[in-house]
This record gives C-alpha cells, structure tokens and sequence, in this order.
C-alpha cells in the first residue's frame, strides 16, 4: 500500500496512515519511472529489424518501406514516463495528515492499420494510388518494377500518385488511434482517520487538489472512416512531430510554457481491520483541463494525388488539414480505483491486490481495466524485495472485438537504511520477463527512486 506523498493520484486516504510511529516527515526526490509497450510485437523480430532494417541507414527503397510498414501495422506502440521532482508529506495525529507532490507526466500511444502504415511508410508509392503522374504529364501504373524506367528521359521521373476515385483522410486512418497526454500535476494532499472504532479497526478519508499545466495533447481517431480529433503542443514539441503537421502559433514566446491549464480532485476512503488488512477506493482525476494556445481541430478531407517524396511519412502534410481554434476543454483522464491489502508475519510480508477502472478514454488513461497483485518480502530489515503480477489496462487490446492481454511480472529491491526507514533508496521493473523470455508485446520498463527520507 502506498503511503505519504506517493498516495497521491492513488487513495489521498492513505497519506493520513503511518508507517513508522517515530516518524512525521517524508521527503522524496527525483522518483522517476517509464515504460515502453510494443502490443503484437515479437521480440526477436524486433531486435532483428532495429538492428539490420532501420537502425543507420540514410534511406529507405522500396522493400525497406514495405517491411516497415508490414512490421508496424496493427501493432499498438505505448510509452509512459512520470518524474516526480519532488514529494513531501507530513503526518500529524491530531489534525491529520499532508502531502505534497510535484509529478511530470508523458503518455503516448498510437495503434495503426495497414492501409495507414502503408501510406505514411510510402506515400504516393502505397496500394491507394493505383496510377501514378511522371514529370512529363503522362499517367502511369503504379507498378514498382517499372520504376527505373519512369526516370528514363520519356518520363523525366514521377511527380505524384493519382486515385481518380478519390481517397479520404478518415478512410486512410479508419480504426486508429493517436493519443498524447504530457502535463505536471502540482497536487496537494490531506488524510485523516474520521472514525476510530477501537485499536484495530478505523476509516480514513482523504482529499486531494491539483493543478495541472498542459504542454501536449493529441487525441486523432476515426471511425466509419470519419476522421476527428484535437491537437495543442507547446512550440518545442510541433518540430518533434513529423506525422501531424501542426503549425503553432508564434505569440507563444516560451517554446517550453504550458499551454493549457486546469483544476482536479482525488477523493478517497481506507478502513483499516485488525490492525493488519485495509480496503481502500478512490476516484482519481475528476476535473478538467482547458488548453487556450496553440489550439487546432483536425478536419476529414478527401483528395485525388500526392506528391511523390522519397522522404518518410511522405506527402502526409499535403493531406492533413488542421483548422485553429480558440480553446477546447477536456476531462482529466478520469479513474475508479479499489484495492486491499494485508500485513502478515510480524509485518515482514505485505501483499496487495488493485483495481483500476478507466471512466473514460481520455489520452493518458487505461484502455481497459487493469489488475494487479502482488506483495514486499522484507529478507532482512534492511532489504526489500517486491513482485507480483499485473494485466489489463494498456497491457491489454481489443481490437476487432477480441480482447487479448499479457501477463507482466514486476520486480523490484529496495534498500531502508536507518532507523525506522530513515533512509531509502531502490530499482525496479514492470516486468522482468521480458529481459529473459522471447515475448510477444514486450514490455521495457524501468524505475528508480534515489533519495527518499523519512525525519
């Protein structure tokens, strides 16, 4: 169970319960944490491709394209890092508890179909022009064995790819998604036990605000090929991001200032039974953020040629249409949490089990509910050892209407120096397996926590 100012964007309940009775104050910094999800990916046809395909090479012919796209298509990408600078937590028993977190959030996830990995990987060379425009005027079959002669002096080289029948943006990117959440959560915190029954048995409430700057958002999807979506970057991100396109507005002098700006609340309950089992709920990230610069709304278009460019995502700018607007409001990735947890054998076992459901499918939430058990084994008073299992959440797909997931394994050790914990420090993974099994959809994960001290 996670206590002080880690409670915070789990159960503010928890900041109001002790670990350690000596101790009132827990400071914590640069506790940082990330994780890369390749969903339907094989691991060794991953190390295969970034080793000998894509890996140093200046440029992509035809096959090289074909394969890359071939290897992303219908294979979810998700990325997720946090970084909390900073974390204070105070815990008095008479007028409760505080807890104090500064946290730097960035998640990103894409889920392509062929027809758009096709495209983005070949532009005017894909399967949706059936012709093909040369530099002399002439119309041509798209047929890549011929390409060599269109650059004989007849043609003088292909200018463009032609579908006579036209091709939407939305057909194109049908069934996709493309999702970014990047934000820092300035989160106050307090907890308190509200009723105290006896010794063993108490409730815990809790309460926590935040304040939340935007610096990135992009949730794009389509579906029965109508293509929607909004997009708001800071000015340091547009040139990070050569798939949208998206010019940002020049009055934004900081190319690092925070664009949009919101509020938030955690709410929370913990009832505490003999002494050594809690059950806790919460509801997480109810609130909203209001993005004011550097806004724009994306718009379905359809189109009839491209031009040729030997370039990656070629002639996708040409394409895209982004219309700027005012503002745009969004709900805060929004959760219902509960889980319960028991401390066994003169509390030198801890196990867990957790419940996450998403209420809604902002950028940065689950796409499922996810589900996690596991426990901390102290070895020695000194050392921690931490595992478990997890699945659901963004470990999990349902695409074409089958939900498939993966198990993923945590581990982690931790060392508590001092006494009563005074100091800690430790690493972990979210799943080890994958640095020693050949898994599909491996997950590479990795967190530290450097200086946490407990006065």
């Amino acid at each position: 169970m996670l206590l002080d100012y880690q409670a915070l964007g789990v159960n503010p309940a928890n900041i109001g319960i002790r670990k350690y009775e000596g101790k009132n104050f827990t400071i914590g910094l640069m506790e940082t944490s990330g994780y890369g999800l390749l969903q339907g990916m094989n691991q060794s046809d991953l190390s295969y491709y970034l080793s000998n395909e894509f890996i140093g090479k200046d440029s992509f012919n035809y096959d090289d394209r074909q394969k890359a796209a071939q290897f992303v298509s219908g294979n979810a990408i998700g990325l997720n890092i946090e970084i909390m600078g900073l974390g204070l937590a105070y815990n008095n028993d008479k007028i409760g508890s505080f807890a104090f977190s500064v946290k730097e959030s960035i998640r990103y996830f894409m889920d392509f179909n062929n027809t758009f990995t096709d495209y983005a990987f070949n532009g005017a060379a894909s399967n949706l022009f059936p012709q093909l425009i040369t530099n002399s005027g002439d119309t041509v079959a798209n047929d890549p064995n011929q390409y060599a002669n269109y650059y004989n002096p007849m043609y003088g080289g292909i200018a463009s790819g032609y579908n006579a029948n036209g091709i939407s943006v939305g057909t194109i990117v049908n069934n996709t998604s493309y999702k970014l959440n990047w934000t820092r959560d300035w989160t106050l915190g307090y907890g308190r036990k509200i009723i105290d029954i006896d010794e063993r048995h108490s409730l815990y409430a809790g309460l926590a605000v935040k304040y939340v700057q935007g610096f990135g958002y992009v949730d794009i999807s389509a579906k029965d090929n109508n293509l929607t979506g909004v997009a708001a970057y800071m000015p340091a991100l547009n040139s990070l991001d050569s798939l949208l396109k998206i010019n940002t507005a020049s009055s934004v002098g900081n190319a690092y200032k925070s664009i949009g700006q919101g509020v938030g609340f955690d709410l929370g309950l913990t009832a505490q039974v003999f002494n050594n089992y809690r059950i806790g709920a919460s509801l997480i990230n109810i609130g909203s953020i209001t993005y004011t610069q550097n806004v724009n709304e994306v718009s379905d278009t359809t189109f009839y040629s491209v031009k040729f460019n030997p370039d990656l995502y070629s002639g996708f700018e040409d394409v895209i249409k982004w219309k700027q607007k005012d503002n745009f409001k969004v709900a805060l990735p929004s959760q219902f949490r509960i889980g319960a947890s028991a401390s066994l054998v003169n509390n030198r076992i801890d196990i867990g089990v957790d419940m996450v459901t998403p209420l809604n499918k902002q950028p940065g939430n689950y796409n499922t509910t996810a589900w996690a058990i596991g426990g901390d084994f102290y070895v020695l008073r000194w050392l921690k050892l931490s595992s478990g299992m997890s699945w659901g959440g963004n470990y999990a797909s349902t695409s074409q209407g089958v939900y498939k997931t993966r198990v993923a394994v945590p581990f982690g050790i931790g060392f508590i120096l001092g006494e009563e914990g005074g100091y800690e420090f430790g690493v972990a993974t979210k799943d080890i397996t994958t640095y020693f099994m050949n898994q599909t959809s491996p997950l590479y994960s990795a967190a530290i926590g450097v200086l946490r001290i407990r006065i």
